[in-house]
């Protein structure tokens, strides 16, 4: 293996480890490939002794139906004579115990008492003294009973004889064969229908007259086979098969060799994988994971004690918790001084929106006692624009930061309170909001917006007709678009200013270029347009 392929964190100390075992194996890996070979060279001694054992097990369980049959014969065999009355029947009843039946011949003497075959699935009675020959595809077994005289003989089908090793091996590639004493096949099965013809032309030309009534072992190059006489019969039965391939053996042998060695190789490697991981990866991984859920802002994780960790491990998670406490410290000082400037900030802005009130409250007080007109317009003025600075303190200071004011709940307070001075009902000022609803702008550009507002409506207000209103749209987004439509524009707020421009075309273009916007009257539809980064 190739030292690159090792785990990374594998010490040097453990690589030479490695390499140390790897050589000690070479040799024992060799020892290994000897033993697999001697043992092959022994299996291939003892496959003819162990062919014919299975062979002979193949001739047992035939001889048992053979022996079955027989005992069956006996036992009719000793029944009176007036029991075989009915062929027929008496042959279903032999048919029914024994399947493989398909002949039932009983006499008592020379005197025949019952002869019935089996034609076509029906039992049909023989005729008597017909001299018909036996069929070769009728096996005998007779058994005759002294004391009642009676003979009585049943054929079986030749392949009954081979229906035990052929439902013992249905799926292999194993032939079967019956013989009989003179050589003759008299039955044969293989799974495959194409092996059938080479298997029964190997068992014609085996010489069976050198082995008579002796197990035997045969072998060629294209079969092996072995044949055993049944008990007390003269039939044998051969059981052959195709030699397996033996070209993969030295390759199998020394996978065989190889194998334990390295399954002891890998056993060892990972012993040692795992004691780096039991007393060093886990820990780093602990570590890791830790920083992990530090960096993504659980700023409570910490590695915690580390007791069974090597001391240098240890040391890292304690120095990581100390660094993660001084930073939770420094950063709950940081939020208290933040928290307490932002409270400060309130602060301020409550005292300024009830100074601002005050000073509303003298101006209008003063308005109400000004007795000429021209002096309550112009405490009507200094009025709407001290409201205009307070609505957005207002609305700052209902907000819990204190720094954003929503634009809409802005325009809605402005509206608000500069509808009072000019004596406008709540119902001829509809604010229709188009977008975004959360669109928020800060304090510094809020006070300005105000102002702006305070010089554009009171000139609509004033001009307002019975039933017409004032519709303000506002809308939000990158930009803030507010739209004011109804009553009559004041084309001389929007004058280019110059040394006879009045005080309030002035004002609205300083707050105009404080908040980088633009504002144009089109069609009688004034048209303020605010960037909002």
């Amino acid at each position: 293996m190739p030292w690159t392929k090792l785990p990374p964190t594998s010490t040097r100390l453990d690589r030479r480890l490695f390499g140390y075992v790897a050589a000690a194996l070479v040799p024992l890996a060799a020892l290994a490939f000897l033993f697999s070979y001697s043992d092959h060279l022994r299996r291939a001694a003892e496959e003819p002794s162990q062919f014919i054992d299975y062979a002979r097990l193949i001739g047992q369980s035939s001889a048992k139906i053979m022996a079955r049959t027989e005992g069956y014969a006996a036992a009719l065999a000793a029944r009176p004579e007036s029991a075989f009355r009915d062929c027929i029947a008496l042959f279903e009843e032999v048919h029914q115990e024994l399947r493989p039946s398909i002949e039932l011949s009983v006499s008592a003497g020379d005197r025949p008492l019952c002869s019935v075959a089996l034609r076509r699935n029906v039992p049909v009675l023989k005729q008597q003294g017909s001299g018909q020959n036996r069929s070769d595809s009728v096996l005998p077994v007779s058994r005759s009973n002294k004391a009642t005289g009676i003979r009585v003989e049943i054929g079986l089908t030749p392949e009954a004889l081979l229906s035990a090793p052929i439902a013992a091996t249905v799926s292999s590639d194993i032939g079967f064969a019956l013989l009989d004493e003179d050589g003759k096949i008299i039955a044969s099965h293989t799974v495959d229908i194409q092996e059938k013809e080479a298997f029964l032309e190997f068992v014609r030309g085996l010489d069976l007259e050198s082995h008579p009534n002796q197990a035997f072992f045969e072998k060629d190059g294209n079969w092996l086979i072995a044949a055993v006489t049944l008990p007390g019969a003269n039939f044998r039965v051969l059981t052959g098969t195709r030699p397996t391939e033996r070209l993969l053996e030295p390759w199998l042998s020394i996978a065989k060799a190889l194998l334990p060695p390295l399954i002891l190789l890998a056993v060892v490697f990972v012993v040692l994988r795992f004691g780096i991981q039991r007393f060093l990866l886990r820990y780093l991984r602990h570590i890791y994971v830790t920083f992990r859920r530090y960096g993504s802002g659980e700023t409570s994780a910490r590695v915690g004690p580390l007791e069974k960790a090597p001391p240098e491990i240890n040391i890292l998670g304690l120095t990581f918790d100390m660094m993660a406490d001084q930073i939770d410290h420094r950063t709950h000082d940081l939020e208290a001084s933040l928290a307490e400037q932002q409270r400060l900030t309130r602060e301020l802005h409550h005292r300024i929106k009830n100074t601002l009130q005050m000073i509303a409250s003298l101006l209008a007080m003063q308005r109400r006692d000004a007795p000429l007109p021209h002096e309550q317009a112009v405490l009507r003025v200094a009025l709407e624009r001290v409201l205009s600075i307070s609505a957005a303190y207002r609305i700052s200071y209902a907000t819990n930061e204190g720094t954003g004011v929503a634009v809409e709940a802005l325009v809605r307070e402005v509206v608000e309170t500069l509808r009072e001075p000019a004596m406008v009902s709540r119902n001829a000022v509809r604010i229709h909001v188009d977008g975004d609803s959360e669109t928020t702008i800060d304090l510094d550009r809020a006070i300005p917006l105000s102002f702006i507002l305070a010089e554009l409506l009171p000139h609509r207000f004033d001009r307002l007709q019975p039933g017409e209103a004032i519709d303000i749209h506002i809308g939000g987004g990158k930009s803030i678009l507010i739209r004011i439509s109804g009553g009559d524009a004041d084309e001389a707020v929007l004058d280019e200013a110059d040394g006879n421009t009045m005080l309030r075309s002035r004002l609205v273009r300083a707050y105009l270029g404080q908040l980088a916007a633009t504002c144009v009257n089109e069609d009688m539809v004034t048209r303020l347009e605010i960037p909002n980064p």
